[in-house]
C-alpha cells in the first residue's frame, strides 16, 4: 500500500491519453491517501516551467531529502486523485529513495493551498501502468 510521502514513477493520462504526461513516466508524491490517494507532479527543473504553474517549489536533488536525480519542479496547482479501487504496487515506488523527507513533505501540505483536482480515468492508467496497477 502507498502512503503519504512515498514517490511514485507512472504515466498520467492528463490532460489526455496523448500528452506527455501520458507518455513518459514522471514521479509523483503521495500527499493523500483517504478515501483517493491523492498525488502531486514533480518533474525536471526548466526555467520555462515557473510561467506555467502559480504554485510551486523548486527542490535540488539531494537524497537525503528526495529521490530526485536532477533539479526538480514540484507542481503545487494540481491534485491528482487515484480510485481507492486501484491498487498501487509497490514496485512504482522510486528505487534510490522511496519517498520525500518530514521537512519537504511539511513544505509542500504548508505551500499546498486550493489546487485543482483531477480525477484520473482509471481504465486510462491501467493501460498505460500494467505493471504499476491493479483493481481490487
Amino acid at each position: 500500500m502507498i502512503k503519504e510521502k512515498d514517490v511514485i514513477n507512472l504515466k498520467v493520462p492528463f490532460p489526455d491519453i496523448s500528452s506527455g504526461l501520458a507518455r513518459v513516466i514522471h514521479m509523483y508524491i503521495c500527499v493523500g491517501n483517504d478515501k483517493e490517494a491523492l498525488f502531486v507532479k514533480s518533474q525536471t527543473y526548466k526555467p520555462r516551467l515557473l510561467t506555467l504553474v502559480n504554485n510551486s517549489i523548486v527542490e535540488e536533488a539531494d537524497i537525503n531529502r528526495n529521490p530526485f536525480s536532477k533539479k526538480t519542479l514540484i507542481d503545487l496547482d494540481k491534485e491528482f486523485h487515484i480510485s481507492k479501487d486501484l491498487v498501487i504496487s509497490k514496485d512504482s515506488l522510486c528505487r534510490n529513495r522511496p519517498d520525500v523527507c518530514d521537512e519537504l513533505f511539511a513544505e509542500i501540505n504548508q505551500k499546498i493551498i486550493e489546487p485543482n483536482h483531477e480525477m484520473l480515468n482509471e481504465q486510462l492508467l491501467l493501460t498505460l501502468n500494467p505493471d504499476y496497477l491493479s483493481t481490487r
